[in-house]
């Protein structure tokens, strides 16, 4: 059975808490848990009880604790143990952090924790829904969404939802302003996962300490203010507060201006760090050269620190990857398409050459069932759209030349999910120095079309998830080095039977 990312549930528990919150529930004392189970002292029992030992201790007791099952576990038990234990491991603060990025990734979060987002009345029978009360965006001209704080997935969803029905024509702006204190950023960009790649939604890093305490309090306030222009060209401001876990107050709705003061206040900021979108522009020839640049620059001569379903572009030498272009591809070029295929080549090429030869580590962590899937068709989970597959012969070449860079290159590693995991959706790379590129799942990079990403710069965001990588994937969710290179050899060998 295959492990989530996510953990089993929250509140979270230290393991010996966790264990003794148990006992307590059976009306089983320690020094009896210590008699069946065999132990010489039940003060053995004692210190595990106090979280008290390494790592090794407590695992050693939970193995042994869950094979003899002298306490008849319950499965909700088992998980919470399991998951405490891991708490134990990390500490709390880490594994917070960890499981608001296992959600960022995944793009999913506990369906049944989200609360249903409603708007107070005032004391009334009725309990009108959040999207009713944001419904009034469906008969307005326009409408600029200025929200501070609020970050809660559901509040989101239902943002989402709500702008791409098919019935609201409002034109629509969103602003947002995220805090982003160390025990917060994860959380907060895990909760705007919905519109984080959305070209009508634009994001802002609040940064502890930039800001004097009462303003600092005032992009904290929780709150959506609805700038719109109603079908007679009036303009209006509805605040909307956030008083409670998926309750909001509406204050008085009031007159407003184009230029709404409320609005202005927030926005004429330098200080402010954006999340930056990716934005493209010109025809779509030179949107991707345009884009392959601003690849090679982001991969420079930087640390990486990639989650991938399967090969990236990089790892293709030119000599395989441009052939492979189809007509739809060069049409785009029009009568300059010799010159652009050439431009093309030579940023292509410095990409290839600055992965396997930059002295700066490049760690990638694949999907095994994504990594057979390439081998089999010769395509890729973000395979570019106007590119054929790619034979078995092409294929045999690439694979043998990641299994040669990862056997004999020192600054080039490459990972395995394991079997019982369940890969991360999200494409997710930290390009050291620079910040965390989040791609949209499964881009066939169609420039014109829905690709989006979003590079986060926000430096403790970029640390969280570095420490995510290495003390938490590295270690614990990926096989060893000589598994690599055996389920390596098996790739090529498929693609060479084929």
């Amino acid at each position: 059975m295959k492990t989530l990312m996510q953990p089993v549930r929250i509140p979270v528990q230290e393991f010996g808490a966790c264990l003794k919150q148990i006992l307590e529930s059976k009306r089983i004392s320690a020094s009896e848990l210590a008699r069946v189970m065999a132990y010489k002292s039940r003060n053995s029992i004692f210190r595990i009880l106090d979280d008290e030992g390494g790592h090794g201790v407590r695992l050693a007791f939970y193995e042994k604790l869950i094979q003899e099952d002298p306490l008849s576990l319950t499965e909700e038990e088992r998980q919470a143990l399991f998951q405490a234990l891991e708490v134990s491991r990390v500490g709390r603060r880490t594994f917070l952090g960890n499981y608001a990025m296992r959600e960022l990734l995944m793009d999913i979060g506990e369906e049944a924790a989200r609360p249903r987002i409603r708007v107070d009345a005032h004391g009334s029978r009725e309990d009108p829904d959040f999207k009713k009360a944001i419904a009034m965006m469906a008969r307005a001209r326009k409408a600029h969404l200025m929200i501070s704080g609020c970050c809660e997935r559901a509040i989101f969803d239902v943002l989402r939802e709500l702008i791409y029905k098919t019935d609201v024509t409002c034109k629509v702006k969103v602003t947002h302003y995220i805090y982003t204190g160390e025990d917060e950023i994860v959380h907060n960009i895990s909760a705007i996962q919905p519109l984080l790649y959305c070209d009508f939604y634009t994001a802002y890093c609040v940064e502890p300490g930039v800001f004097s305490k009462e303003r600092e309090r005032i992009y904290r306030q929780n709150c959506i203010y609805v700038h719109m222009q109603d079908e007679n060209g009036t303009w209006y401001g509805q605040p909307l507060m956030l008083i409670d876990k998926g309750v909001f107050l509406p204050l008085k709705r009031i007159r407003s201006g184009e230029n709404d003061p409320f609005m202005q206040y927030f926005a004429d900021d330098l200080r402010l760090m954006p999340l930056l979108k990716a934005d493209f522009s010109g025809g779509q020839m030179e949107n991707y050269l345009a884009y392959t640049r601003s690849c090679r620059a982001l991969e420079m001569n930087r640390t990486i620190y990639t989650i991938k379903l399967d090969v990236p572009l990089s790892f293709i030498h030119p000599e395989i990857l441009l052939p492979c272009l189809t007509e739809d591809f060069l049409t785009m070029a029009g009568g300059d398409a010799g010159t652009m295929v050439e431009e093309l080549w030579r940023i292509h090429l410095a990409r290839w050459e600055n992965i396997f030869g930059k002295r700066r580590k490049t760690h990638t962590i694949f999907s095994r069932e994504a990594m057979e899937r390439f081998a089999r068709t010769g395509r890729q989970s973000d395979h570019f759209f106007a590119i054929r597959s790619y034979t078995p012969e092409e294929r045999v070449k690439i694979l043998s030349l990641i299994r040669t860079q990862a056997q004999d290159n020192p600054d080039f590693r490459v990972y395995f999910f394991r079997e019982d995991f369940v890969p991360p959706l999200t494409e997710i790379g930290l390009y050291e120095g620079e910040g965390t590129l989040m791609t949209k799942p499964y881009t066939h990079y169609d420039l014109a079309g829905d690709h989006a990403e979003t590079i986060i710069k926000q430096n403790e965001f970029c640390q969280r998830y570095k420490e995510f990588y290495v003390k938490d994937l590295l270690e614990r969710h990926v096989v060893s080095q000589a598994e690599t290179f055996e389920y390596l050899d098996r790739l090529i060998q498929i693609a060479q039977k084929l």
